[in-house]
C-alpha cells in the first residue's frame, strides 16, 4: 500500500484517530500516576515532577485534539458523499 492509498483508507483513518485518542489519554493518566506517588516526588522533587507532569498533560491534551478533529473531519466528509 503506497502513501496515497493508505492516506485514503479508512481502515487507517480509524486506526489514526484511536491511537491519538488512546496515546492522548495515557500521557494524562501516566502524569496524574506521577503525580500523587510520593516516592516518584521525593526522588525528582516537587517542581521538576509537576513540570513534567505539566508538559504531558498539554501534550495528552493536544493528542486527544487531534484525534477528536480527525474522527469529525473523517464522519463529516462521509455525509457529503
Amino acid at each position: 500500500m503506497d502513501q496515497e492509498e493508505r492516506h485514503h483508507s479508512s481502515a487507517y483513518d480509524h486506526f489514526k484517530f484511536s491511537m491519538d485518542i488512546g496515546m492522548g489519554v495515557l500521557y494524562i493518566i501516566i502524569s496524574g500516576y506521577a503525580m500523587k506517588m510520593n516516592f516518584i516526588i521525593e526522588k525528582y522533587g516537587k517542581q521538576t515532577v509537576w513540570i513534567i507532569a505539566s508538559l504531558f498533560i498539554l501534550y495528552g491534551s493536544f493528542r486527544i485534539v487531534r484525534g477528536g478533529i480527525s474522527f469529525w473531519k473523517l464522519y463529516s466528509s462521509k455525509g457529503r458523499k
